[in-house]
Parts: structure tokens; C-alpha cells; sequence
């Protein structure tokens, strides 16, 4: 039997604010605002456009320590970025595992290709590959299934500089992962 999905806190003031302007980004990406609504609200996952709004960098959690799998703790995850200094926006499907970092529409242009850490890829809209994504319901904070490890309405940066994040795992590619 699956453990009850913890969902975020109800929201009250600014943070109710942040989380409705956060939801209206997000839909930017949507085919259609109204679907993708009706799905965040029946299955939990909307299928959005990469592209649009943002672009994805999705990392296997290996990248982040040889020892994380689809069993590592949201908490450890988080625990993780925060050391990194990496901020932005983060989902995690912990069924491949992966996590999702948005990024500025775009920078699927420029993203190195050079070998850089093993499964970690770009996403984005440029032709002739149009992405879509399945994305967690913004209160989806926990496993199962799809979940934000950092919301788009944290009070942060919603979108992760990509430049930064490529240099911090493509160091974690040539150093030791230090617990």
C-alpha cells in the first residue's frame, strides 16, 4: 500500500498570492490553461509545453550522489541542492529518478553538449523537438509520484541560471561526492 502523498500547507496571504501567480506562469506552458487545470486537479500532473516559459535540465539523482536512487528522501534531496547553491525551481519523478530544474526558455540552444554529467539533458522548444512534460501539481511536495522539491512559489528565483547549474554538475561529474 502507497503512504499518503503529504501535500503543502494551506496557504494564507502573500504566500496564496505567490502560489495563484505561480500556477498562472505555469499554465503559460499549457496547450490549454483549462486542461491542464483540469488535470493538476484530477490526476495531480498537467502535461506542459517545455519552451514557452521555461526549459528543462533533467538530472538522474545520481548526479547529485552516486548513492541516490528512487528511495532517496525528498528531504535529502533538498539537503543536497541547498549545498550545491543551486536555487530555482525543482520537480522530481522518483519512479526514473530524476529531477527537473527550470530554466529561461532557450537554453536548450546553448547547452553544452561536451559529455558533461552521464543522462543529464536540456529540454526545450526548439525546433524540431517540442517537449512535453508531465508537472506536479504545485502543493505536491512528497512522494508518490511526481513532486516540487523547490516550488515555483517559494519566494525564490523561479527559474535556475543555467550557467551556474552546468558548472556545479559538471563538477560533481570530476570530484567525489562528499556526504
Amino acid at each position: 500500500m502507497t503512504a499518503p502523498r503529504a501535500l503543502a500547507p494551506v496557504l494564507r496571504g502573500e504566500a496564496r498570492v505567490r502560489r495563484a501567480q505561480a500556477e498562472q506562469w505555469m499554465l503559460q506552458a499549457a496547450e490549454s490553461c483549462n486542461t491542464a487545470g483540469m488535470e493538476w486537479t484530477d490526476q495531480g500532473v498537467a502535461v506542459l509545453t517545455v519552451g514557452r516559459v521555461w526549459d528543462v535540465v533533467r538530472a538522474p539523482y545520481t548526479v547529485l550522489d552516486g548513492s541516490f536512487d528512487r528511495g532517496t528522501a525528498p528531504q535529502q534531496l533538498r539537503r543536497r541542492v541547498d549545498a550545491l547553491q543551486v536555487s530555482g525551481a525543482v520537480f522530481c519523478d522518483p519512479y526514473r529518478p530524476f529531477l527537473y530544474f527550470l530554466v529561461p526558455p532557450g537554453t536548450d540552444q546553448h547547452w553544452p553538449h561536451d559529455g558533461g554529467p552521464a543522462g543529464v539533458e536540456c529540454l526545450g522548444g526548439t525546433r524540431p523537438y517540442i517537449h512535453h512534460i508531465g508537472v506536479p501539481r504545485l502543493d505536491y511536495i512528497s512522494p508518490p509520484g511526481l513532486f516540487w522539491l523547490v516550488p515555483p512559489d517559494n519566494g525564490g528565483p523561479r527559474l535556475t541560471d543555467p550557467a551556474h547549474l552546468y558548472k556545479v554538475l559538471h563538477a560533481l561529474k570530476t570530484q567525489p561526492v562528499i556526504a
